[in-house]
């Protein structure tokens, strides 16, 4: 099966409709169930596909148990990991409560560390699988205003790129994707949505983020930055001091409006 985390709206439910339309098998995690359970029927009615629905929160320590269980009683193995789900936070980092860091942290970082390590034994005895983990073009540099988030991609770039090097001749890809804005809440519900940015870089749809990814993580990249703007944008911030970076990110991150 297709694991797929935060499936349940936006950039995870594109994924899910996109391996359903190629008759692949899914097991649907998010928190909420009634999303999911919508889905999955939504699903199975389109593409005679099986679609599962899990209603887990991921930053729990017992979620790879859960994810077990719930494959063994389909009769499944994961065969390709799409690490998805993530939130975001904008505002001074002073500002922030502590437990919107913790949560950030513990759904962003920890929890899909966590099934990466879960599920890549099981891969590599197969002698096949892959893994698709969400990241961002901010993970490129610090982002004032959004320094958690930013610093929560970073990691997932890093950590993707490394693993998918030790994993190489395993039989096993790990492809890291990059995506700048798109069009899905998410800006909105992390309160960004009137930010600058939002209206100097043009927002993907779900869909093509998607394709840019699958596209990517076939032909083994391990990195990926969907759309042709944004992959100027990663060179300059990757070519850009931070010192520079950071002032300009600063001034088109800098909550406006609330």
């Amino acid at each position: 099966m297709v694991v797929i985390t935060g499936a349940s709206e936006g950039i995870g439910r594109a994924f899910a409709q996109y391996y359903a339309a190629r008759g692949r098998d899914l097991l649907l995690i998010a928190r909420r169930p009634e999303p999911l359970v919508r889905l999955a029927e939504e699903l199975r009615s389109a593409h005679a596909v099986r679609a599962e629905p899990l209603a887990q929160d991921l930053a729990a320590v017992d979620a790879p148990g859960a994810i077990d269980d719930a494959l063994a009683a389909a009769g499944a193995h994961c065969d390709l990991l799409v690490n998805n789900a993530g939130i975001g936070l904008s505002g001074a980092f002073h500002d922030l409560p502590s437990g919107d860091i913790e949560r950030l942290l513990a759904t962003n970082t920890a929890a899909p560390t966590r099934l990466m390590r879960h599920l890549l034994p099981g891969m590599r005895a197969r002698g096949r699988g892959g893994i698709i983990n969400l990241a961002s073009l901010g993970g490129f540099a610090p982002g004032p205003y959004q320094a958690t988030y930013y610093a929560s991609r970073a990691y997932m770039l890093s950590l993707s790129e490394a693993v998918a090097a030790e994993v190489a001749r395993d039989g096993v890809r790990i492809t890291a994707v990059a995506p700048g804005p798109v069009r899905t809440r998410f800006h909105d519900k992390m309160g960004a949505d009137r930010d600058l940015y939002r209206w100097f870089i043009p927002s993907l749809a779900p869909e093509t983020v998607v394709s840019w990814a699958v596209t990517a993580h076939n032909l083994g990249f391990r990195v990926v930055v969907p759309g042709f703007l944004n992959n100027i944008l990663a060179l300059c911030l990757r070519l850009m001091p931070h010192r520079i970076s950071v002032l300009i990110q600063g001034f088109l991150f800098y909550p406006r409006n609330r």
